[in-house]
């Protein structure tokens, strides 16, 4: 015998037009029938026992006791997108647990508005993901797309059952509509000395195409030369600027806009009972409760066929493929029709039969049971239905004409599901504004920021508390980056990033790591190689790195590019702004020219007055010589040789401290640019040459400060913006940071 009790929790059963609550509550009436009022419980955080007469509310916060006295409660839990509370309840404890899904709007119809909406989401999201990590937890979900999105996230189909949404348009007693909406039936078709009346019943929220809509009014209203009216009804987002923005579109394709916000059970019937057409061009739907609504009393309804609506939609004749107003409008025009009307009204009658309180309770006795999978079911005279479609999609197709429109919106690529990347990637995004854009210019022991291991996504390692743990032999052949994120925001500026590592004392210190900065994903402004023997020698590796344009979403990237026994721990990225410290850099003092390693021979200075000395010239034509031959060692001596017989000319320090350089004696060859730059400190080629040094001894602080030096001095340089770009900057960056 079932003897199981069931407890519905929902967080909120106090707004008026509330699907989630109404679908709790629908859902309590029928366990109730099946059960017994007795052994079914409702609970939730906040309620109004007005807005749900006759149904015993208990709060939330009773529901740990009770579920100790009955461990073996069925627990129905309809999330929306998250409740710490709860959240925590279910995957800290032990027992039977539903969670009834309802889907989550994807992040990405939120980011250009409402960086919150965008965090709820996103939350929502990685909640899912734990609630999949839990073997314990099953699923409800509300349609068979919102089935496949929790496949996409990793979930097993096997743990999830599909259970429609409750509504108060559905079937009451003995299979008959509400007397109110049985009433409504037979809406007339539009007389002519009146508006055609659209309306869409929703949230007032991005994806929700409210835009689309109006839009597709102006363009009807052209095509009929007749007045269109829409109105919206359903709950404003007053974070947002859409209301505002719906308004001032309906002025601009001149028609009536009537947003009404909530309203009442009784005023949702008459705007049903009045309108026209139903028109629904929302981008995610996990279910589309509205479009069900205005069918069951007869209204028709032209759709997008988005996401769960083309499941359930299956063959109306009315669903789009795409925002093609041209086959929307030729749709609308055989209303005209009653014989088309009546086909369509037909159809519809025939789509409800999928979605009566008969198959939700099937439904529900079937997920009870540990059915899961996909729900399937099939049309009553599903070949005629088909035949009478196809019939209707035939004439909208020989009545449609160009409506010349080229102001479409964009719209979402259909059933684009929300994977475990975009939740990461979301989330990287947001963890942003943090103080990057207000560190202080000129306090350079305080102006830096870690950012947390945390704070990134890793694709071979593994999270600790201490650091993200990943093995140098674990990357296969072509290894992508072990460790990315966390896509933070900066201002234009000057900054450094020092990467923190540990790594155990008897790995191999051959093992490379590839560090990389990149600007918006793409470009890299700052790279460099190290090596596991250089992280325990040294302080933490560090790149440097220019910011050309304010707001520029920087990344920070780790990859092992040789690969060897031993294991690391990535422990995050400390950011400095450099603006304090490339100010500060100056040229080092010249070294005395005696004092030089390469003046052996003891020849006296040179006079700097009469050109330069036939010695020198004979010293530095040997010098060329033995350079153009790639003897590097042999030319520096012969350079050497003649500056010490004339130590101003320039050229030959440049040509000195290129063969030092190419003989990789740095030390040396840095000696000989600092004195180049004694007799010319603001000359661009020697700035070039001295960077170029610095980057081959891996000194990136000196190699940037030189290379910024020679934009300075010569911003239209193509040597120098050429050396600027390998490492991601440009002339706008320059021209801008670095003052003349």
């Amino acid at each position: 015998m079932d003897d199981r009790q069931f407890f519905i929790i929902v967080q909120g059963l106090f707004e008026k037009s509330d699907s989630i609550g109404y679908d709790a509550v629908f859902e309590y009436k029928i366990l109730c029938e099946i059960y017994g009022r007795s052994r079914v419980r409702i609970f939730a955080e906040q309620f109004d026992q007005k807005v749900y007469p006759g149904i015993p509310i208990d709060p939330v916060a009773t529901l740990k006791e009770n579920f100790e006295k009955n461990a073996n409660a069925v627990i129905i839990y309809h999330y929306c997108d998250g409740w710490p509370f709860l959240d925590e309840f279910l995957m800290a404890s032990l027992g039977n647990f539903v969670v009834r899904w309802h889907n989550n709007t994807p992040p990405w119809f939120y980011g250009a508005t409402h960086r919150r909406s965008v965090e709820r989401s996103t939350k929502g999201f990685r909640t899912i993901l734990k609630f999949i990590e839990n073997p314990g937890i099953r699923f409800w979900v509300n349609s068979n797309f919102t089935l496949k999105q929790l496949q996409v996230l990793g979930a097993d189909p096997a743990r999830a059952a599909v259970v429609y949404p409750g509504s108060r348009f559905l079937e009451t007693q003995h299979g008959k509509l509400p007397a109110i909406v049985e009433s409504m039936s037979s809406i007339s078709v539009a007389a002519e000395n009146r508006p055609v009346r659209l309306l869409f019943v929703s949230r007032v929220v991005a994806h929700k195409g409210h835009r689309h809509v109006l839009m597709f009014a102006g363009e009807l209203q052209r095509a009929l030369d007749r007045e269109v009216s829409v109105t919206f009804l359903g709950r404003d987002d007053p974070a947002t600027t859409l209301k505002s923005d719906l308004s001032a579109l309906g002025k601009s394709e001149g028609v009536e806009v009537l947003l009404r916000g909530e309203v009442s059970e009784d005023d949702l019937y008459s705007a049903y009972r009045q309108a026209d057409l139903f028109v629904c061009f929302s981008e995610h739907e996990g279910f589309g409760m509205p479009i069900f609504e205005a069918m069951r009393v007869g209204l028709p309804v032209l759709c997008l066929g988005r996401t769960a609506l083309r499941e359930l939609m299956r063959v109306h004749p009315f669903m789009l493929d795409d925002l093609d107003f041209s086959k929307a409008i030729a749709a609308t025009r055989l209303l005209a029709n009653e014989a088309s009307r009546s086909d369509v009204l037909k159809i519809q009658s025939s789509l409800l039969e999928t979605y009566t309180s008969q198959v939700i309770v099937r439904q529900l006795k079937a997920a009870l049971a540990g059915i899961h999978g996909p729900w399937s079911s099939t049309l009553v005279d599903a070949a005629g239905i088909e035949t009478r479609s196809a019939d209707i999609r035939a004439q909208i197709a020989a009545n449609m004409i160009d409506t010349h429109s080229s102001s479409t919106p964009p719209g979402e690529i259909a059933d684009n599901f929300v994977t475990v990347y975009d939740i990461e990637s979301y989330e990287s995004l947001l963890g942003g504004a943090r103080g990057l854009d207000t560190l202080p210019p000129h306090e350079a022991p305080a102006d830096h920021l870690t950012l947390s291991h945390r704070e990134f996504v890793t694709s071979h390692g593994t999270m600790l508390d201490e650091g993200i743990a990943f093995s140098a032999n674990a990357a296969n052949k072509n290894p992508p980056h072990v460790i990315y994120g966390p896509y933070e925001k900066f201002v234009r500026g000057y900054f450094s990033a020092d990467f923190e590592f540990e790594a155990e004392d008897n790995g191999d210190g051959g093992v490379e790591l590839d560090l990389d900065v990149l600007a918006e994903g793409v470009r890299p402004v700052s790279r460099r190689k190290v090596t596991v023997r250089s992280i325990r020698a040294g302080p933490p590796p560090r790149l440097l790195f220019p910011i050309v344009k304010d707001g520029t979403v920087v990344e920070f990237r780790v990859r092992v590019s040789r690969r060897g026994n031993g294991n690391l721990i990535f422990k995050g990225v400390t950011i400095r702004n450099m603006r304090q410290t490339v100010a500060s850099l100056r040229d080092r003092e010249a070294i005395p020219l005696r004092r030089l390693p390469w003046f052996k021979f003891g020849a006296p200075v040179g006079s700097l007055l009469g050109g330069i000395p036939p010695l020198a010239k004979k010293h530095f034509a040997r010098g060329d010589q033995m350079r153009d031959g790639g003897r590097w060692s042999d030319a520096a001596e012969a350079y050497a040789a003649g500056l010490s017989y004339y130590p101003a000319a320039f050229p030959y320090f440049i040509q000195l401290g290129n063969c030092l350089k190419e003989a990789k004696r740095y030390e040396e060859s840095e000696k000989a640019y600092q004195q180049a730059l004694t007799l010319k400190p603001d000359d661009q080629d020697a700035h070039l040459q001295i960077a170029r040094l610095y980057r081959m001894w891996d000194r990136p602080e000196e190699f940037n400060f030189h290379l910024l030096k020679a934009a300075r001095v010569n911003r239209t340089t193509a040597e120098a913006l050429a050396e600027l770009g390998e490492e991601g900057a440009n002339a706008v960056f320059i021209s801008k940071l670095v003052p003349n």
